[in-house]
């Protein structure tokens, strides 16, 4: 098995592939680099028999579409797809009407149905109230255990991650924009 993800060495990623291998588990983007930068030369799809693609909502979100149906396309018709999503968007199911043949939708619970111990509370604010809502929020909590917070953008993330240092709040900021072991050791220490 080899991993094929951004944010670590393509280097080791590509002798790996060099090798010869029967597992690829890849983000979109650093396949498509390997792609275009080998011309197939260091690996091609035409062989693929399996396709997973997991949270294939997230990947859309993320803007990864394009880069999704590039792999694909390089991709035997013969294959067996597999497709794996938390919610089912109109872009992930015309995705999956394109690159399906029959298939057989599985749905755990119901659609929309939020795990009976998580409670979500939704709060509309101005922009402007919401860091001094979030310092509130974390006064009630902080003391009950970890806090995840998500954000839109890695730069929303760097700024909120240097306002909470600033107001005394020990904690970690991880997104895409981090190399892989900054990120590993982020998840880590979360732990």
């Amino acid at each position: 098995c080899v991993p094929v993800y951004g944010g670590s060495g393509v280097a080791q990623q590509i002798s790996e592939l060099k090798r010869g291998t029967e597992i690829v588990v890849c983000t979109p983007g650093r396949m498509i680099d390997i792609l275009c930068t080998s011309s197939g030369k260091i690996t091609n799809l035409r062989r693929v028999t399996f396709l997973v693609m997991d949270e294939a909502d997230r990947m859309f979100d993320m803007g990864f579409e394009p880069q999704i149906t590039r792999i694909i396309q390089n991709i035997r018709p013969e294959r067996q797809t597999v497709l794996f999503s938390a919610t089912f968007p109109r872009q992930v199911e015309t995705l999956a009407r394109k690159v399906l043949n029959k298939p057989v939708e599985i749905q755990v619970g119901g659609r929309s149905v939020v795990n009976k111990d998580i409670t979500q509370l939704v709060e509309v604010r101005p922009e402007s109230d919401r860091f001094f809502r979030l310092l509130e929020l974390l006064g009630e909590w902080y003391e009950k255990g970890k806090i995840l917070i998500f954000v839109q953008s890695q730069e929303k993330c760097d700024a909120l991650f240097r306002d909470m240092i600033k107001h005394g709040y020990p904690c970690l900021s991880l997104h895409g924009g981090k190399d892989q072991t900054d990120r590993e050791s982020t998840i880590s220490d979360f732990k």
